[in-house]
């Protein structure tokens, strides 16, 4: 069975990027946006070896109780501008974006590295959207 989380971290080493290895199917990988201080991105690889990958991106925003209806329209919103990320509002009523892919098992390190920075360019573009759509209500 491939160790597609094994392959992605040692691109990471060659790469020089930093990275916190939390279990034996995620890893974590922070980035400074222009509009969030950190973005840290969670890739989980499946568990039955296949090649399913999942990134999710939590707390990018806390959305107020009482604005949750406003936060399920700014989320259709989101969903419909980027096409790559579904964003959501979860029970602790936290922003979420969340990604699902098929990775190529030829180019797993170079192909998660480039859905974790088309994540973090999403999710940095649409933390002011959010902000500004909530602070409008």
């Amino acid at each position: 069975m491939t160790d597609y989380k094994q392959i992605y971290m040692d691109y990471m080493d060659e790469k020089g990027i930093k990275y916190i290895d939390h279990d034996e199917y995620h890893v974590e990988v922070r980035y400074t946006g222009d509009n969030l201080n950190t973005i840290p991105v969670h890739v989980f690889f499946a568990k039955d070896g296949s090649d399913n990958v999942r990134l999710v991106c939590w707390k990018i925003y806390k959305c107020p109780k009482e604005e949750l209806g406003a936060a399920c329209g700014i989320c259709n919103l989101l969903n419909k501008k980027f096409r790559w990320v579904k964003f959501y509002v979860d029970e602790d009523y936290d922003f979420v974006g969340e990604m699902d892919a098929l990775i190529d098992p030829v180019f797993v390190g170079d192909e998660c590295a480039k859905l974790v920075r088309k994540m973090v360019n999403i999710i940095d573009d649409a933390h002011p959207k959010i902000e500004a759509f909530l602070w409008s209500c």
